[in-house]
């Protein structure tokens, strides 16, 4: 009688719960926090175009951290806070996202005498280190640094409240 019992309570539940059950995907991991500031210069110029390489320098050492929640970090950084802000000579404008175990600086600096207000290609230029360094594979991302003519765009992942 007990080993029907229990066969049939287990028959009964199983049925209950039929369907109700499945398995989803886990979403991303979101930052704790975010920090962000600007970092000011005197000696203002303008410049029209922004022309010229782009260089790419990869950081290869120092905290390592997957593709998908630094690019969410430029992402946001770009899409919500970058896009649209004025950089002069020598300012940097910066933003560290907390994920807890690990952060991801991201910033664009106005250099070589040039200003500019931030454009849709903060995305790209901030993933170029993401994408063109540390190639082999998704994950361990150590970040890095593009330069152009007029701008220095930097993805740094770290620890700690440390850019390493």
């Amino acid at each position: 009688m007990k080993s029907f019992t229990v066969t049939a309570l287990l028959a009964m539940a199983t049925s209950a719960f039929a369907g109700t059950i499945s398995a989803t995907p886990a979403a991303p991991a979101k930052w704790l926090s975010i920090e962000t500031g600007v970092t000011k210069a005197g000696n203002t110029t303008t410049l029209a175009k922004r022309n010229g390489a782009e260089v790419v320098t990869c950081y290869n050492t120092g905290t390592k951290a997957d593709r998908a929640p630094i690019v969410s970090v430029i992402d946001d950084w770009c899409n919500n806070h970058a896009i649209g802000t004025f950089v002069s000579n020598g300012e940097t404008i910066w933003a560290r996202y907390n994920y807890g175990t690990f952060t991801v600086l991201v910033s664009g600096e106005a250099i070589n005498g040039c200003t500019f207000t931030v454009d849709g290609n903060c995305n790209r230029l901030l993933r170029e280190p993401v994408d063109q360094c540390n190639t082999g594979g998704v994950n361990g991302k150590q970040g890095g640094f593009e330069t152009d003519l007029c701008g220095q765009w930097r993805t740094d992942p770290g620890s700690n409240g440390s850019d390493f």
